[in-house]
């Protein structure tokens, strides 16, 4: 006896399987079957081999020469070959594997924090419905179904928020600045009547200056001992909200035309590529308010030092950086350490003086500047929910506007308004009619 396709005789030993073993007769052209239920087929006359199209979908057991164990495995659909023993084919039929949704029903509800969800089949696909109140309850719901349903089958989620979670990012991106000039010489300034001698000076604070004056030529020594330390500026403060697994982007900047190339009419082909303070992030909430960030930021610039390098467009200088983190609401983190620095030397004085042994150094001058440039981002997300029209408020909000004569003689345009003031209607009007012009 020959037997084909047994893969999964494993199965007989599943103890998910559901052995209500109902004997089918073999007139049967279609044999129905939910996923882990088995059920008998008899035969008319002994089998010789028997075999399955699609092992995937249904397995079989012979257990005798005139029965059949089925089992179905996954959703789909099979077909059942029976040969006798004159090898002649005895029977074919379809077996349909569905399943049993009242059964994915209370598993899939079982999986969920709250909320009521529902299992259905329609055209060989299942299709989850119903509202739930974390985008985690959604993704168990599914979980579950496609544990009990097997890798093949078609599942199609329709599970919506019960309300959908939104969060507000509040993002402070700063640059740390650190410049260091140091400056070390003598700078020379001489005038007579012949004429004037100078040598280069830079913007020198709380310099240390001397100066010899004889009959008829000035002449200023000054001594630059200079060390600046830089400042703290804030680049952007964006502030945006998203509904939870959507994503929100930002620029601060412009964008810059580089050129790509022609076209098939000679014609120049344009791209924009935008520069300066760029954000994306994607949220997600997660169970206990706690909220999953993706987040990716950019702040670029034109390099000034190499854009006269390429006749295509400006260079950019990029700093970058991307990362996913979970925090709870109202709870910051920072990303830090994206440096960019620079150092520059220069030495000065007049041709020929400059090397006179031993009083050379009363003509030389020597700077040393070194900038350095550290990007700070600081990231609060907080979860939100819509306000009522009253709970917001703007910068205009207690000033009322003045008339003409107080703009005039106090040079103000609104003033505050008392308690229980309301702002009225402004004095300041249009001298015809409002409305479109209709052309």
């Amino acid at each position: 006896m020959r037997l084909l396709g047994l893969a999964g005789l494993v199965w007989f030993g599943l103890a998910g399987a559901s052995l209500a073993q109902t004997v089918l007769s073999v007139d049967k052209k279609r044999i129905e079957l939910n996923v882990s239920e088995a059920k008998f087929l008899k035969l008319e006359t002994p089998a010789k081999a028997v075999f399955l199209s699609n092992p995937g979908v249904a397995d079989i057991d012979l257990q005798s020469t005139s029965y059949i164990y089925l089992i179905g495995k996954s959703v789909g659909e099979t077909t059942l070959f029976v040969l006798g023993d004159d090898e002649t084919p005895q029977l074919s039929t379809t077996i349909s594997v569905g399943i049993d949704a009242d059964r994915l029903t209370r598993a899939a509800r079982g999986a969920i924090s709250g909320g009521n969800v529902s299992v259905t089949s329609r055209d060989g696909a299942i299709f989850l419905q119903g509202r739930v109140p974390s985008p985690v309850d959604i993704s168990s719901a599914e979980d579950v179904v496609m544990a009990l349903t097997g890798p093949n089958a078609v599942v199609v989620n329709r599970i919506e928020l019960a309300q959908s979670a939104q969060v507000n990012l509040q993002v402070k991106i700063a640059e740390v600045s650190r410049t260091i000039s140091d400056d070390l010489g003598f700078s020379i300034n001489g005038s007579g009547r012949h004429g004037s001698i100078s040598s280069p000076t830079s913007d020198i604070v709380n310099g240390f200056a001397m100066s010899v004056t004889p009959t008829s030529v000035n002449v200023n020594f000054l001594l630059n001992a200079l060390s600046q330390r830089g400042l703290v500026s804030i680049l952007s403060e964006p502030n945006l909200t998203a509904r939870s697994g959507e994503t929100a982007n930002f620029l601060a900047g412009g964008q810059i035309p580089y050129r790509m190339g022609t076209d098939d009419n000679d014609n120049a082909t344009v791209q924009l590529q935008p520069y300066g303070v760029e954000l994306q992030f994607t949220p997600v909430v997660l169970d206990g308010g706690r909220i999953e960030i993706e987040l990716e930021t950019k702040v670029s610039e034109i390099d000034k030092a190499n854009s006269d390098s390429t006749d295509v467009g400006p260079a950019l200088t990029e700093r970058s950086a991307s990362t996913t983190v979970e925090v709870g609401s109202g709870q910051s983190f920072a990303i830090a350490g994206m440096f960019q620095s620079g150092t520059q030397q220069a030495l000065g004085g007049f041709p020929g003086l400059v090397d006179l042994p031993v009083i050379g150094a009363l003509f030389r001058s020597s700077s040393f500047s070194r900038g350095e440039t550290e990007l700070v981002v600081i990231v609060t997300p907080y979860l939100v929910e819509p306000g009522s029209p009253g709970s917001f408020t703007t910068p205009v909000d207690g000033l009322k506007p003045v008339g003409g004569v107080e703009q005039w003689g106090m040079g103000r345009f609104t003033r505050p308004l008392k308690p229980g003031q309301d702002r009225g209607q402004s004095r300041v009007r249009t001298t015809s009619g409002g409305g479109f012009r209709l052309q």
